[in-house]
């Protein structure tokens, strides 16, 4: 008989294990995420597996997300692009999501997020307004260079042409990263990520976190943060400064990393999700041009409606305008703080 549980330490070896075997494991299923968002976010882990004897059949990993607005969520899993339940069955999703939907309810969330990539059996209120882009890699890179278009090549060449160079390092090019990154996100409208949780991520997955760096004449002009899990590589937070935009530092980070991934085995280059014909969507539709679909699955239980907790909800078109004036030092100390509330 299937029993479902809340997550102890003593189940850390049984996690990490069905996670490896498990095909429909993503990511967002690396148990070390449990430990970097309950620290770097401040965000409480509720953990769950199936249990069948002493077997692992599934896992469902969830944050209960609290806002200062006094709202709660539960989300599988907050900032990471995936989540969800990976389950050996049908059966052993059901069990998962209605445990998840019982915590809901008792913690007197507003809905429970999963995630997925792949709709559960489970019949939930489904939003499929994110995509990913899957390029497939080479151990030669040069395939997959000629499956690029002309334009594209051309601005790789640019870079190239332009002297930018690249670096790849751990948590001693974290400053220069986050300088861009914190100065790029003010720009956009939207609160900074704190930098203690990118060290967090960096000192967890130490084997598999690295930061890339591009320089143009020996100043960082661009930089973004390299994750590997089993097959994949991703590069989940990316910045350039936009007076270098001309230049396509871009293009030489992604064409680094993916060529880097070709000659290190890597079968896919995941560029993480994107609203649809959002300019995120546009850049990456260059690389991988089929998208493939995200089904982020909902248990109502506050509310009626399908949520949309982040900046990119019309509501917030104001605050987005205000925040794009705030000095960078005034935006640096509040942001983290406060995007916390939008995982």
């Amino acid at each position: 008989m299937t029993d479902v549980v809340e997550y102890t330490a003593d189940y850390k070896a049984a996690w990490s294990t069905f996670v490896e075997k498990a095909d429909n494991a993503t990511i967002a299923h690396d148990i070390g995420w449990m430990e970097v968002i309950a620290k770097g976010l401040g965000h409480t882990p509720r953990y769950l597996l199936a249990v069948d004897g002493q077997q692992v059949t599934g896992i469902l990993p969830l944050f209960e997300v609290k806002t200062w607005w006094r709202s709660r969520y539960l989300v599988s899993l907050p900032w990471i692009d995936y989540g969800g339940v990976c389950a050996a069955d049908a059966a052993t999703e059901q069990l998962l999501v209605a445990r998840g939907r019982e915590i809901t309810e008792q913690a007197r969330a507003e809905f429970m997020e999963l995630r997925s990539v792949n709709p559960t059996a489970v019949d939930l209120p489904t939003s499929q307004k994110k995509v990913t882009f899957l390029l497939q890699l080479d151990r030669d890179p040069e395939k997959v260079w000629t499956g690029f278009n002309a334009k594209l090549r051309n601005q790789i060449r640019k870079a190239d042409k332009s002297g930018l160079t690249t670096e790849l390092g751990g948590l001693e090019f974290l400053g220069a990263f986050y300088k861009v990154f914190a100065r790029n996100m003010r720009d956009l409208g939207t609160p900074v990520w704190g930098r203690d949780f990118f060290a967090e991520i960096l000192t967890t997955f130490k084997d598999s976190a690295r930061i890339i760096l591009v320089r143009m004449s020996g100043r960082v002009i661009a930089g973004g943060l390299v994750l590997s899990f089993k097959d994949r590589l991703y590069v989940p937070s990316a910045s350039a400064y936009r007076e270098y935009l001309k230049y396509c530092p871009n293009h030489a980070l992604y064409w680094r990393v993916i060529k880097d991934g070709c000659e290190g085995g890597y079968r896919f280059f995941d560029f993480g999700r994107s609203t649809w014909e959002s300019n995120t969507f546009k850049f990456k539709k260059q690389w991988a041009p089929e998208p493939t679909q995200l089904s982020w699955q909902y248990h109502l239980n506050k509310t009626q409606e399908i949520p949309m907790v982040n900046p990119s909800n019309p509501r917030y078109r104001l605050f987005i305008g205000l925040w794009r004036k705030l000095p960078l030092a005034i935006a640096n100390a509040v942001g983290p703080k406060l995007i916390k509330n939008f995982p």
